[in-house]
């Protein structure tokens, strides 16, 4: 299935009736990798469970374009499962599930027949990597290996957006670099895919837009500019984390980002 713009605008989210983000607009749309770029508390967590519908929100959160689009807030549970997939940061699975019968949550929304949803829990048990641990209980999986049990759950979902919160944090730089190379693929087949990332590199790297998060001193969060940023710089980044960084020309001539050191 093929992607669906998400559109945004006057969005206003929050916990306990404090709003995190105030007045947020843009659009993520089908083919793009977008990156949520930010410090720690800045909201990112936040934007992306609105996304997913697991918030209540303010403003107008439509999924689909033109006469088709769609409040979020509107759409049943078990269709919205269908239709948007998300990666939480990491969750400790407790249920002495195998890695197969993780996966196979990801077709719970489902009602597809049995041999189509083992093809595809199959197809992204192996585009995770995971096939060596098909059987294993997921209790006895590493952090990184539970990070791509996530993955795999929500590949195996299938659905047009894919929302990703920090999907490499427990992993290697071999498993990182492989996680983001699916996640270009998956939005050059057309899929619309956002994920919040803290390396900088990896964001410059793989997506095509940014999303750039940041606390105001009333504590709100804001993005900047009002809707994407298409070229991260030095000055841009200093502006979102508070510190210089310096750019440095890779061996192959890439152009690679570090904190300025004192």
């Amino acid at each position: 299935m093929t992607g669906l713009p998400l559109c945004f605008s006057e969005l206003e989210a929050g916990y306990g009736g404090v709003s995190v983000l105030r007045k947020f607009r843009g659009t993520l749309r089908p083919g793009t990798l977008t990156a949520l770029i930010g410090p720690n508390g800045s909201g990112k967590s936040t934007l992306l469970r609105t996304f997913a519908g697991l918030l209540p929100y303010k403003g107008s959160l439509t999924l689909g374009a033109g006469p088709e689009a769609r409040e979020v807030s509107r759409i049943p549970r078990r269709e919205l499962g269908r239709l948007v997939g998300m990666v939480p940061q990491q969750v400790r699975m407790t249920a002495p599930f195998t890695v197969y019968d993780a996966v196979a949550l990801g077709r719970l929304p489902f009602q597809g027949t049995r041999a189509e949803d083992d093809r595809l829990i199959l197809d992204a048990i192996a585009r995770a990597d995971l096939e060596h641990l098909l059987l294993r209980q997921v209790t006895r999986l590493s952090a990184g290996e539970a990070q791509r049990v996530l993955l795999a759950t929500v590949l195996a979902q299938n659905p047009p957006v894919l929302l990703l919160d920090e999907p490499t944090s427990a992993l290697d730089p071999g498993q990182t670099a492989r996680v983001f190379a699916l996640l270009r693929r998956l939005a050059d087949s057309e899929k619309t895919v956002v994920a919040a990332v803290h390396d900088v590199n990896l964001a410059v790297a793989y997506a095509d837009v940014f999303f750039a998060l940041k606390r105001r001193e009333d504590g709100i969060s804001w993005i900047s500019p009002a809707e994407a940023v298409e070229k991260l710089d030095g000055e841009v980044l200093e502006r979102i984390y508070d510190t210089p960084f310096d750019s440095y020309v890779s061996g192959k001539g890439e152009k690679v980002w570090h904190v300025r050191i004192k």
